[in-house]
């Protein structure tokens, strides 16, 4: 079957070649064949010929992936334009320290759907179900990624909002081939990486084998350190100390000699702070091992059996500094208090401390992460309808995560020792000590399992002509079991441990749905595609997703199309019916509310003390109140009586091929999410606490006397900061992508490659505020991001030059000011003549760094829109057979 060359075509057939083993320049390939029998492709379940359509689909191939040098999937897809602002990456500092995620449009992790095979993939269990972990996905076992640059509700599924994201197996692929590769960044540990694939094919059916291994060792803080301190930043220290500072009506202070102890380092006349960058990791490690499986077999002329089986494994660690006692047994936040007449309280006069617990050492977190993703089924063809195809399949899934969390501390235990006069918190190196870590120290466990069991099935037809054109038709059904399950160990959940956060959830829901989709092919040269999905949740109702867009070609080489359409997404399960859980976060400024950030309330009152005193020093608090970049613990709770949010997007684009080896594409979107699941701006909460509004609180120390007598706020230990309805978000802004091919005789293929994605606009409403904050441009949130690719191919040789550029952001402060960053990638490569290949690169060739500031937490940098590893060279050896 004949149809016209164009972008999209030309990008799948390159993505199949690669798959069966076709290398080269990932921007230089040979001009692709102009007959294809009908596909489907990501954005639509009707198969067609000519497969530009209604829908901004970018196709990535194999070899392209191969080109940018990544060593995994995670990092390939954070460099991507539309991944507009960064998103999460393997982090020592967080409790779930083993994820990535991807974000389109910058909309969070929760409104990109993630597809395997056009199929969702099973949520992350330690993600609370609320977003797939790609690091689980091997890089060896891609053929392709198709990402659809708008919403899809209707065709996927309601929640795909933001885009959708359908990662393409291996499949039908015949031969042998093992890949190895090594990489060393300038900054932090090497990397290497290693996978084997098989297949074998027959008249019946076909069967493909992918091994693939990955694993990048742990970056500590320390190995930046000349990075923040020469970037002018001071390194931070944390008044949890092993040698406890003391806070009572005066003031936070340490004994004389804080400073002898390891890590302590002085802070003021009469205050230590801990060096906790000294011993805490910054990435955590990560090794994987994963084994793909797909296979085919012909049961009849007319219907096909089919299996797709993924195992994935990664193991992680994450270290963190000794634990800080900010639970005395009597909840988060709440720390430990010595009585004045204490025989080691050299003060003379209760207070709470500041107290680090260091005898037992870092905090290392061991994590353990499996994926089980399955799928079994039929697929073929029938003569009703005039012909039709049909597929039915089974999944089941499960995505668990295996936390053990050494060196922890029971607060209660602690407590009760410094109570009883037999424990030192203010000499570390004091026999009682060590002589107690034994009694206070705990590991903490944690089991966290997202499990999916479905079916799913669709028939496709051709309902009747217009004039001599058919009416594609496709109507089906999914039905999924979800069930979310995360169990902490008794003390954990029950609120008793100081240095963690987190709590438990437990919850599961059925979901249905119904959907159709049509093609009306209108005129010669306009076609209308209507598509509707029915989603129905056992525990929050059910909504439908309507669809419409149109494809007009006033002339062969020209498509103008439009779009739009509705959608909607559920609460998670956690969200619903997750335990409170405290965590650690600044306080940021905010202007719309307005509110300067830090700790409102104590931040005035000091501030007026300074003032009517002329004492301007003066700082009796644990740390700077109006600071933004320090942390306090707040309090997330859940909350069962949450509605779905609703969503509406539209676009508008023209795509222009005028010939095969040229083509061009703009495209603009406009995504509006209203009611969304947010909590309110932190700061708002802060202030909301102390107002006492219903649900909102701030528990805070004793009252802090100053010497003129004056009474402060006590320190806040911890917030309050509940989750609800009400917030609204829009994202709107223009794609660009260029394609250009060209041969230069005996020189070779020369090719470019251009995507380009402008934030025209990214207004948040937080629930409760009222005013919209204007963030596109805004720090955090650069307008622009693009990537240039430059390929040359020649024979067995090929060599690729990739730009990587992200614009300027500022909020008008030397603070949060960034300046526009570009990145170069270089690479070549070379066939050998037993059937090897040799590939030699360098990212981020010019070693260019992320810029640091204090308008950051520790440390200072932003990890899910740069990395820290600076020039990386690497090498890949390829070997098939």
């Amino acid at each position: 079957m004949y149809c016209k060359s164009n972008k999209l075509r030309d990008a799948v057939v390159l993505a199949l070649m690669a798959s069966a083993g076709t290398t080269g320049a990932a921007f230089a390939q040979d001009s692709a064949p102009t007959s294809l029998d009908r596909i489907e492709v990501t954005g639509s379940r009707i198969k067609r010929t000519d497969v530009e359509g209604p829908n901004p689909v970018t196709v990535i191939s194999r070899v392209e992936m191969e080109a940018a040098g990544e060593i995994s999937v995670a990092d390939f897809l954070r460099n991507n334009v539309y991944n507009s602002f960064g998103s999460t990456r393997e982090s020592s500092g967080s409790a779930t320290g083993s994820q990535a995620t991807v974000s389109m449009r910058g909309l969070g992790s929760a409104y990109t759907l993630v597809l395997l095979d056009g199929r969702r993939i099973t949520p992350s269990g330690a993600l609370a179900g609320g977003a797939a972990n790609i690091n689980m996905i091997p890089t060896s076992a891609i053929e392709r990624i198709e990402i659809l640059r708008e919403g899809a509700g209707a065709v996927y599924g309601s929640d795909a909002i933001g885009g959708v994201v359908n990662i393409i197996t291996r499949k039908d692929y015949e031969g042998a081939n093992i890949q190895l590769g090594y990489e060393s960044p300038k900054v932090g540990p090497a990397g290497t990486t290693g996978s084997a694939s098989a297949g074998i094919s027959s008249d019946r059916g076909n069967i493909t084998f992918v091994l693939d291994f990955q694993e990048r060792q742990m970056m500590y803080n320390r190995e930046i350190k000349n990075l923040v301190t020469g970037a002018g930043l001071p390194w931070p220290t944390s008044p949890y100390n092993s040698s406890a500072g003391l806070l009572t009506p005066n003031g936070l202070q340490s004994v004389a000699n804080c400073d002898t102890f390891e890590n302590s380092i002085r802070t003021g006349p009469n205050s230590c702070g801990f060096d906790h960058g000294a011993t805490s990791a910054n990435e955590s490690s990560l090794r994987r091992n994963a084994l793909l499986v797909n296979g085919n077999y012909n049961i009849t002329d007319n219907t096909t059996m089919f299996f797709r089986g993924l195992t994935s494994e990664t193991k992680s660690l994450g270290v963190y500094a000794s634990a800080p006692v900010d639970n005395s047994g009597r909840g988060p936040g709440i720390l430990p208090t010595i009585a004045a007449n204490n025989p080691f309280n050299p003060f003379g006069v209760a207070g709470t401390l500041y107290y680090r617990f260091t005898p037992l050492g870092t905090r290392d977190t061991h994590r353990k992460d499996t994926l089980r993703d399955y799928t079994l089924g039929l697929r073929g063809n029938l003569d009703l309808f005039g012909g039709a195809d049909w597929e039915v399949a089974v999944n089941h899934g499960t995505s668990a995560q295996s936390s053990v969390g050494l060196n922890y501390g029971i607060g209660s235990t602690l407590q009760q020792l410094i109570d009883s006069g037999s424990f030192n918190p203010f000499d570390p190196t004091h026999p009682s000590v060590k002589a107690a870590a034994g009694k206070i120290g705990h590991t903490v466990y944690v089991e966290s399992v997202n499990t999916t069991k479905g079916v799913d099935g669709n028939i496709s037809f051709d309902l009747f002509n217009i004039g001599d054109r058919p009416v594609g038709f496709v109507t089906g059904f999914e039905y999924r079991e979800d069930a979310l399950k995360q169990v902490y160990d008794a003390q954990s959940a029950a609120g008793n441990v100081f240095g963690s956060a987190g709590a438990g959830t437990r919850g599961d829901r059925n979901y249905g749905a119904l959907y159709f989709e049509a093609l009306f092919p209108l005129l010669e040269s306009l076609n209308l595609t209507l598509a509707g999905r029915y989603d129905d949740y056992s525990d929050v109702g059910s909504k439908f997703s309507p669809r419409a867009s149109l494809e007009f070609r006033p002339i062969e080489s020209l498509l103008v199309r439009g779009s739009w359409g509705k959608g909607f997404r559920a609460p998670t399960l956690s969200d619903l019916h997750g335990s409170a859980s405290s965590t650690n976060l600044s306080s940021p400024s905010d202007v719309t509310i307005p509110h300067a950030g830090g700790d409102e309330l104590a931040c005035k009152a000091l501030a007026a003390y300074r003032a009517s005193s002329g004492n301007a020093t003066y700082q009796p608090y644990p740390f700077n109140p109006c600071s933004t970049s320090d942390q306090f613990t707040w309090l997330q709770t859940s909350n069962k009586l949450l509605k779905p949010e609703e969503s509406q997007n539209w676009g508008l684009g023209v795509v222009w091929s005028p010939s095969e080896s040229l083509s061009m594409a703009l495209d603009y979107y406009d995504i509006e999410i209203k009611n969304i699941i947010a909590t309110v701006p932190r700061a708002l909460a802060f202030r909301y606490g102390d107002e006492g509004r219903p649900a909102y609180g701030v528990v805070r120390g004793a009252d802090i006397t100053t010497p003129t007598g004056t009474t402060l706020p006590g320190a806040a230990n911890l917030i309050y900061l509940p989750i609800d309805n009400g917030a609204m978000q829009t994202s709107r802004g223009l794609d660009f992508e260029f394609n250009y091919r060209y041969d230069v005789g005996n020189f070779g293929t020369l090719s470019t490659k251009l995507a380009w994605s402008h934030t025209l606009e990214f207004d948040f409403t937080p629930a409760g505020a009222g005013a919209t904050q204007e963030r596109a441009g805004k720090f955090g949130y650069p307008k622009d991001r693009g990537q240039l690719g430059l390929g040359w191919n020649r024979g067995d040789w090929s060599a690729n030059v990739i730009g990587n550029y992200i614009s300027s952001h500022s909020n008008g402060t030397k603070a949060t000011t960034f300046s526009s960053q570009t990145t170069v990638d270089v690479q070549t490569s070379v066939a050998l003549p037993w059937n090897g290949r040799v590939t030699l690169g360098v990212r981020n060739v010019a070693n260019k760094m992320p810029q640091f500031t204090t308008a950051l937490g520790f440390p200072h940098y932003n990890n899910s829109l740069y990395n820290i590893w600076g020039r990386t060279p690497y090498l890949r050896y390829e070997q098939n057979f």
